[in-house]
């Protein structure tokens, strides 16, 4: 990507306009190749020599050898042109492969001297008299001043550089676990072998830019033998097949990790020997097939982070290569092999753990003709088994026996062996092969364990009311339930943390914006609670009050790119310093574009400042031209402001706070949503509060918040008029 199309989500510009205006010197960015990208040089005596094709040329060459000595320091690089001016160059890395240098200069330390202006006269062809009256007009400064600005420039790169880091490293992690996540829904979505590892090539080949992969599936054809079998190649063209030979799979097999070796060795090049790696796939602790990808371009090895992931992606692709291959050996059994599907399909469709296992036990009862079912899940802190699903068990029954403890019982085998167990008739079962508990329909049982990734969770049991003799197939059938369940069971759990980690996320950046500003700490998280709870008084459904609680954290994101200075200006702002604080709904807007943040979310962070009326920014829109949740946050997010005091004004009571929305319904305000404010309980508008109680901590808005009404009743000088006539600087 061009350096000027990174230069706007980083901020540059507006850093170099900033420390322009601090430090009085001129300033501009270059590229790594010296090459102008922001700035203007208006100081007379650069623009005269810059006139001239010998001056042209000395101070592009002079930019050029400046950018390079700060880019090879990695520090802020000083010297003195052949004009005699001092320019200072910052490097910048904006990603991990790109840079820009930060010119500042155009100062002297002294006068330029005499001869050095005759020197430059005939070296330019300008005229003398020119340069002088040029020179004169050049700001001189003293050395301490230009230290100074030394440290500046030094603080504010160091500062924008580990803010990009920082932004990158968690937009890699992200990238990371969306990749994870698309990739495990990708190949779950198939119970066919071949177009599992077919659609598992596609997408890694994608992640890593590789061009040729293989996967090889291996099976025991007996105890301690295995064969392989490839399942799927994709390669650029025959000559790059790159299937592992029979040592790297038996190398991979026996280590359980990551093998890297050259797929054509008599390469001369790194290119040519075209570096590959062999991924093991592992299904309960054990190694039953290679993912093996090659072809990086320029024969690029891969990373040790690459094979990481590579890793993990691979435990994801060992589980659905195993589901494949069971049902493939189930295909002969057509009644059973239905019904599998129908499991299989709720299994991968849905994370509503309470379906899957309703769907999974209920097959079970159909097809094994089981009167009792019982799914139990292991509580590892107390070692017992707890009842999570059953069928045909009565009410009674489940409140007896909902907890119980498996030792030396046949559930307790089951789960120290990882093996199924079955017992053809209990009334004449061996020592250590009976139930926790026992009632007189259960003449035969059959236990399988739950086991995902290598760890068991717990235990799927059925029972029959008569003796029993359990089949092979009726056993298999049963692992493939328990597996599948084990699985969705998991994949929900994993949900769940990408979901916390996806919150977590989003919670760490309003806590960004809340530690700029001391003022304004908490701010976000209660006009997300206040949000949210309007939202459900309006019978806004689930999905929607999470996204208003999400644009509630967001809401003022947009703040990160305004000064310090604004933000914490306890007197009235110029219309410059306005300007500015009220682009931030747009600014946090394009910040959260292209991190992929839900439409609607992005919608309300834009628009919060909409008044109902059309006096509002950043578009002026009206009525139902605005959002509905961008109209609930504008509610929550004013009553905020106005139950939050500042150091210049005292906050007004709830009570107080909630009339003046009920003035202003209509105008700024959407009725509706003010008209459901109101009727929120009084014990939660307490709890969302907090220990802030009723305006002793900060809070607030940038002055927009604060209503018309509320002005009209303020004294010229009165302190709290400030904040209400809407001049301070942060009051957010």
């Amino acid at each position: 990507m061009d350096c000027l199309d990174l230069m706007e989500p980083a901020g540059l510009r507006k850093v170099l306009e900033n420390l322009a205006a601090v430090t009085g010197m001129a300033m501009a960015l270059v590229d790594e190749r010296g090459r102008l990208l922001y700035g203007k040089n208006n100081v007379p005596l650069c623009l005269l020599i810059n006139g001239t094709h010998e001056g042209r040329l000395a101070c592009e060459a002079f930019r050029i050898g400046l950018a390079r000595a700060a880019l090879g320091s990695g520090w802020v690089e000083k010297q003195v042109c052949h004009a005699g001016l001092v320019y200072l160059a910052a490097p910048v890395a904006v990603t991990d492969t790109a840079a820009v240098v930060l010119l500042g200069g155009n100062v002297a330390l002294q006068p330029p001297a005499e001869e050095a202006l005759a020197r430059l006269a005939r070296e330019t062809g300008l005229d003398l008299g020119k340069l002088q009256a040029a020179a004169g007009a050049l700001p001189v400064w003293s050395e301490e001043r230009l230290q100074a600005v030394v440290a500046l420039v030094q603080t504010a790169t160091d500062t924008v550089a580990r803010l990009l880091y920082a932004r990158q490293e968690l937009q890699r992690k992200v990238d990371e676990l969306t990749a994870l996540f698309e990739f495990t829904r990708k190949v779950s979505g198939s119970l066919q072998v071949t177009e599992v590892a077919r659609q598992a090539l596609e997408a890694v080949l994608g992640l890593t830019g590789a061009t040729s992969g293989s996967v090889v599936m291996l099976n025991e054809v007996m105890p301690g033998v295995t064969a392989g079998e490839t399942a799927a190649t994709l390669e650029s063209c025959n000559e790059f097949r790159v299937v592992p030979a029979g040592e790297i799979v038996a190398a991979v097999e026996r280590e359980a990790c990551a093998t890297c070796f050259d797929s054509r060795p008599e390469g001369r090049t790194p290119e040519e020997r075209r570096p590959a790696v062999a991924i093991p796939l592992t299904v309960g602790g054990k190694v039953t097939g290679v993912l093996t990808i090659a072809g990086k371009p320029e024969g690029v090895c891969f990373t040790k982070d690459e094979t990481v992931f590579l890793t993990t992606l691979g435990t994801g692709l060992g589980l659905a290569l195993e589901n494949a291959r069971l049902f493939r050996q189930m295909q002969v059994r057509a009644t059973m092999l239905e019904r599998l599907v129908e499991v299989g399909q709720v299994v991968s469709s849905s994370l509503d753990v309470d379906l899957v296992l309703e769907s999974a036990l209920a097959n079970v009862r159909d097809v094994l003709g089981a009167q009792w079912c019982a799914l139990r899940l292991l509580d590892e802190e107390t070692g017992e088994l707890v009842l999570k699903a059953s069928l045909g068990m009565s009410a009674e029954v489940q409140a007896r026996v909902g907890r119980i403890r498996p030792d030396h019982t046949l559930l307790g085998k089951v789960l120290q062996t990882g093996e199924p167990a079955v017992v053809e008739d209990l009334t004449a079962s061996r020592p250590g092969t009976h139930l926790p508990y026992y009632a007189a329909e259960m003449q035969a049982v059959a236990v399988v364990p739950m086991k995902v990734g290598g760890k068991i969770l717990g235990t799927l049991k059925v029972y029959s009311p008569v003796p029993r003799r359990w089949r092979e197939e009726e056993i298999g059938y049963l692992a493939i339930i328990a597996s599948q369940t084990g699985l969705a069971l998991e994949n929900a759990r994993l949900y769940s943390s990408l979901q916390e980690y996806y919150s977590s996320t989003v919670q760490a950046l309003a806590a960004a914006l809340d530690a700029k500003d001391v003022y304004t700490r908490g701010h976000s998280v209660r006009v997300a609670k206040w949000a949210r709870a309007c939202a459900r008084m309006l019978g806004l459904g689930a999905e929607e009050q999470e996204q208003i609680y999400l644009a509630g954290l967001l809401h003022d994101l947009g703040k990160i790119g305004v000064r310090e200075n604004i933000l914490l200006k306890p007197g009235p702002l110029t219309a410059e310093e306005r300007k500015e604080m009220q682009s931030h709904p747009g600014v946090g807007a394009r910040i959260l574009e292209p991190a992929r943040f839900p439409a609607a979310v992005i919608a309300v962070v834009r628009h919060h400042h909409e008044d109902y009326d059309g006096g509002g920014y950043p578009d002026g829109l009206a009525g139902e031209e605005i959002p509905l949740l961008a109209r609930i946050i504008r509610v929550a997010d004013t009553y905020d402001a106005m139950t939050s005091a500042r150091p210049y004004r005292q906050a007004l009571t709830p009570r107080q706070a909630l009339e003046e929305l009920r003035r202003w319904a209509g105008r700024q305000f959407d009725p509706r949503v003010v008209e459901a404010f109101l009727q929120l309980p009084g014990k939660e508008m307490e709890d969302i509060a907090g220990a802030r109680g009723c305006g002793n901590a900060a809070g607030g808005g940038d002055g927009s918040h604060v209503l018309p009404g509320w002005r009209s009743r303020m004294r010229p000088c009165s302190s709290r008029e400030r904040v209400s006539q809407g001049t301070t600087g942060n009051t957010d």
